[in-house]
């Protein structure tokens, strides 16, 4: 996406606030829908599902409002997107990054053991929930879909695009591409930080922004967006295989 933002069109200040100010939308948006909106609509089958579809308005809200203050052309970049995913069930120049990104889960215990228990904040949530319920019988089988559709396709998706194809795209422009990276990994890690309200995820989640940034660096943020999809989906099937989800 670096064509969509012409660096002689911009300041340094300027181009600093639009990445931190995506940041911020993403990190606030994600975090009111999950902890208040979620509970203002019926129950469909769980709360795990009113999780999910929160999850998808707030990123398809963010997705467009972010794409329109960009002019994002959306049939190109969803090309590049079909692009990316065809490369990777095909070829094998994505397996040394997904490698990796499974590998970046060894982090995971050294986060438990360094603050798992941290809290950042309060536990922040909606006093009021809707005593409504539907489709309760359904609930196991709709919660498998949502998870796999929402967490396992379309959420990596509008992270990618915000976080490597906006925030990321933006940084690059005035500082150097490790540092560029490693800052937006670290905002993508509190951002889950704040959603969480734990540190449980910090380091793992870190190191799995900054190989998704080296991919997106190196390719496009459709490419760190197919691993990043591919993670998701793994993961989340597996969690849903072994009763974690």
């Amino acid at each position: 996406m670096e064509q969509l933002f012409p660096s002689s069109k911009s300041s340094t200040v300027q181009t600093l606030s639009v990445a931190l100010s995506v940041a911020a939308a993403t990190m606030a948006g994600e975090y009111f829908f999950r902890r208040f909106v979620m509970f203002w609509f019926p129950t469909i089958g769980d709360l795990k599902v009113n999780d999910m579809i929160s999850s998808l308005i707030v990123y398809i809200l963010l997705m467009l409002i972010c794409g329109l203050a960009i002019h994002t052309n959306w049939k190109l970049e969803l090309k590049g997107l079909v692009f990316s995913l065809r490369e990777l069930i095909k070829t094998w120049q994505y397996v040394p990054w997904l490698l990796l990104l499974a590998l970046s889960a060894a982090l995971l215990p050294l986060d438990r053991l360094l603050w798992g228990g941290a809290k950042l904040m309060p536990w922040f949530t909606s006093s009021y929930q809707s005593s409504t319920k539907w489709f309760v019988a359904q609930a196991p089988t709709i919660r498998v879909v949502a998870l796999v559709s929402v967490n396992g396709f379309f959420v990596p998706l509008a992270e990618e695009f915000l976080w490597r194809g906006i925030v990321q795209v933006r940084l690059l422009r005035i500082l150097p591409a490790p540092l560029a990276i490693g800052i937006t990994a670290v905002l993508f890690s509190f951002k889950h930080v704040l959603v969480d309200d734990s540190f449980g995820r910090f380091l793992f989640i870190i190191a799995f922004g900054v190989i998704c940034g080296v991919v997106a660096r190196r390719k496009s943020w459709q490419a760190s967006a197919s691993v990043h999809m591919f993670t998701n989906t793994a993961g989340t099937i597996v969690a849903l295989a072994v009763g974690m989800s």
